[in-house]
């Protein structure tokens, strides 16, 4: 799936920050390298640009300062999360318990493993 097109992506292409840079050419190159339909390729493309509209929407929420976030800002944070994750996801993640967590260690300054420091390539 998206990992085989992704090892027929150059390395340019997979730090792009602006799939804008993905023309017919590179979208059939890439789709003609995986063995994949140019479609799949389109999918992949129109998810990680959703990927990174869901990190800037979250680079928005109201962190914790010193003293932590209060019961309010968490509860109004966990509700913006679960209306900008599509259903799918948030089931993928393990539902709302799991985002929850995964808040929790984020408002504490740490992330779980496999997330890279400042999320490269996602803004």
């Amino acid at each position: 799936g998206f990992m085989t097109i992704m090892d027929s992506m150059t390395d340019e292409e997979l730090d792009a920050t602006n799939v804008k840079i993905f023309d017919d050419g590179r979208v059939r190159r890439i789709a003609q390298g995986s063995g994949r339909h140019p479609r799949e390729v389109s999918m992949l493309l129109d998810e990680y640009k959703r990927m990174g509209q869901m990190w800037g929407k979250m680079g928005k929420l109201k962190m914790p300062g010193k003293g932590g976030a209060s019961a309010i800002n968490q509860r109004n944070n966990l509700q913006q999360m679960t209306k900008m994750l599509p259903p799918q996801l948030l089931n993928q993640m393990g539902g709302v318990g799991a985002l929850q967590q995964l808040m929790k260690q984020m408002e504490s300054g740490g992330l779980p493993g496999g997330f890279p420091k400042g999320f490269p390539g996602m803004m």
